[in-house]
């Protein structure tokens, strides 16, 4: 029996050190992957909902200039700004409002927080109503990808709702730039 029991843990530690590989080559290794973790006070809904409020005011506010550097994720910033540039040299249009406040123009925009879900140490979504106009009868549902980097949350991916389906600003970029 002890043998047994010896046998089955060097067969479960041989199984576990071999899932731990490094990622193929090519593949995106993120800092989640690196082991940064939201600490559990920061992995909740009202810190989210709080998290994704300062967003949204900042961004609404007279600054909003600076608020995709300040709140997008590194990654999803830089994909941003490599699509604009590619729309300066091609005259293409892939981005053509702002993902904000969901408009080309806005008059007094407001957001409405909804919930948070799929909470985990790495990844959460928000999802929130947001008005570009105060007189705007429906607000646009939007859907945020929210990814842990250093000491807080920023947004990895915007999705918008068109016709009942989400449509993510992530992949509309990423196929700009293979096109």
């Amino acid at each position: 029996m002890k043998k047994l029991f010896v046998l089955l843990l060097a067969a479960s530690v041989f199984a576990v050190s071999c899932n731990n590989n490094p990622k193929e080559e090519g593949e995106v290794i993120g800092e989640d992957s690196l082991g940064v973790v939201a600490p559990m006070d920061l992995q909740t809904q009202e810190y989210i909902e709080g998290r994704v409020s300062d967003m949204y005011n900042y961004a609404f506010s007279s600054v909003m200039d600076d608020a995709d550097k300040k709140f997008l994720t590194p990654d999803f910033f830089d994909l941003q700004e490599k699509v604009i540039e590619k729309q300066r040299e091609t005259g293409n249009l892939w981005i053509d409002h702002d993902h904000w406040v969901m408009g080309q123009d806005c008059h007094n925009p407001s957001f409405e927080f909804l919930k948070a879900e799929e909470i985990g140490p790495h990844y959460a979504k928000a999802y929130l109503n947001v008005k570009a106009f105060d007189d705007q009868e429906k607000p646009e549902l939007v859907r945020l990808t929210l990814r842990y980097i250093g000491d807080d949350w920023f947004v990895d991916d915007i999705e918008e709702q068109y016709e009942g389906a989400f449509y993510s600003h992530r992949k509309i970029y990423e196929e700009a730039l293979d096109e």
